[in-house]
């Protein structure tokens, strides 16, 4: 991913200040503050809103409709310019960072990942895709709601039986609506059956023995594990479409962050509090932070 962002990092500052061109262009007005002037562009772009909204094409008049509303929000707008009714609103401030923000999302877009970047991205995160272990288990349980020490009747169990056969082994537990034996189960399945640290306790049992107790929210678990697969790292073209994904939201993100690091040279940022309100190693260390 930095080496993918390194290299072609000129290019997309490039292409971004062509963009800013470009919307620069398309939503120029005449320069007299009292023109407003409604384009081809405008009007694609209300009827594409429309159509998004409505699922089809507004009709003449209610196309004209829309023009006028937007002829409405415009000498709205200008006028609020006028009176400067966009100085320190912070909807409005948050509004145009947005936009800003946007305009990073356009550049990003123009950047398609190769199979190459992606099976790159793949390795670097790899513990993000590894299958789940998955298990074959038997297993018997003791409810608190049945037995005054379930805990120790479980281990007591497990010292008298250990060498019992899964056959043998069914009986000893309590009669509660659980399957005696799970094939082929991921430990995700696993933790939503028996709760989030059920499997987290099954990685390192021994297997083809009877093992615990194994703590469930329904009381003690006595184990057999006849087989374990351990998670593997699924080939590219299986989970292509969640890497790409994860690719362009974090290649977003960093490109997002060196835009605005770039930008933020521009400007000469101070930190001005009342030190009588904040400890002055905040200040001086809120000051060292923005500046970074």
């Amino acid at each position: 991913m930095k080496k993918i962002l390194r290299e072609p990092f000129l290019h997309f500052i490039c292409i971004g200040f062509g963009l800013f061109i470009l919307y620069g262009l398309v939503n120029q007005k005449e320069d007299s503050k009292n023109t407003i002037v409604i384009n081809d562009f405008d009007v694609s772009n209300l009827i594409s809103t429309w159509e998004m909204q409505w699922k089809r094409q507004p009709t003449e008049q209610e196309l004209k409709k829309l023009i006028n509303l937007n002829v409405k929000q415009e000498v709205f707008y200008q006028e609020a310019l006028k009176m400067n009714l966009d100085h320190n609103d912070e909807i409005i401030k948050r509004r145009l960072a947005q936009k800003m923000q946007f305009l990073s999302n356009d550049i990003a877009s123009i950047m398609k990942p190769t199979d190459e970047d992606l099976n790159e991205y793949l390795k670097e995160h790899q513990d993000k895709y590894l299958t789940p272990y998955t298990y074959s288990f038997y297993q018997i349980i003791f409810s608190p709601d049945n037995r005054e020490n379930h805990q120790k009747d479980a281990l007591d169990v497990l010292k008298q039986f250990s060498n019992a056969t899964i056959d043998e082994m069914k009986s000893r537990g309590d009669d509660l609506p659980f399957a005696y034996h799970f094939r082929t189960i991921n430990a995700t399945e696993v933790a939503l059956k028996f709760g989030g640290r059920f499997p987290e306790m099954l990685v390192n049992q021994e297997l083809n023995k009877w093992v615990g107790p194994v703590t469930s929210g329904f009381g003690e678990h006595l184990v057999y594990i006849t087989e374990r697969i351990e998670p593997r790292l699924p080939e590219l073209a299986d989970i292509k479409k969640a890497v790409k994904r994860d690719f362009e939201y974090d290649y977003q993100k960093e490109l997002d962050e060196n835009i605005y690091q770039e930008l933020k040279k521009q400007y000469d940022i101070q930190i001005d509090i009342k030190s009588e309100d904040f400890d002055p190693k905040f200040v001086d260390y809120l000051q060292e932070e923005i500046n970074q």
